[in-house]
């Protein structure tokens, strides 16, 4: 299974709504898409990561909810249950920029277009976003230079494959 991954700013007003509509833009297309707040996101390799993780969990048939995409959710927030996911990484009122995962052949840049946002991969970037908010703590953060600090969140993600 092939996937693309982008950032992107837009406006998102109503979570839920943003949600459905790129939910059924993928599907008219044989896509699958997740969403994630970029606020969240510790780099382009955090995203590819639970990316991964969610498609060798299908492979293995040990997936744990109904989709390659809410599964890819659960491997970014390190999550098992999908309700705190969506709360650690989900998009929210305030969203500004997105973090985008579109798995199949469509293409992410037209999704992008589509939506009405406009492509941003810096949102991406782990620089200056908070290791606490993502549930790892000052003195774990301590533990590793700060130009590793974004492995932290990787471990996290590799971890839920433990915890399942």
């Amino acid at each position: 299974m092939t996937f693309d991954i982008a950032g992107a700013k837009a406006s998102v007003v109503h979570p839920e709504t943003v949600v459905r509509t790129a939910t059924e833009w993928a599907s008219s297309r044989g896509a699958e898409v997740s969403l994630l707040d970029a606020r969240a996101v510790f780099g382009r390799d955090h995203l590819e990561s639970a990316a991964l993780h969610a498609i060798r969990a299908r492979d293995a048939r040990t997936i744990s909810s109904r989709s390659v995409a809410m599964e890819t959710l659960l491997y970014a927030a390190g999550a098992r249950q999908v309700q705190n996911a969506i709360r650690s990484v989900g998009l929210r009122s305030d969203t500004t920029a997105i973090g985008v995962v579109l798995f199949g052949s469509a293409t992410v840049d037209d999704f992008i277009r589509d939506m009405g946002w406009t492509r941003d991969d810096g949102g991406l970037n782990a620089k200056g976003k908070s290791l606490e908010d993502f549930g790892i703590s000052d003195q774990a953060a301590g533990t590793v230079s700060e130009v590793r600090r974004a492995d932290l969140v990787l471990e996290k993600v590799a971890l839920l494959d433990v915890q399942k």
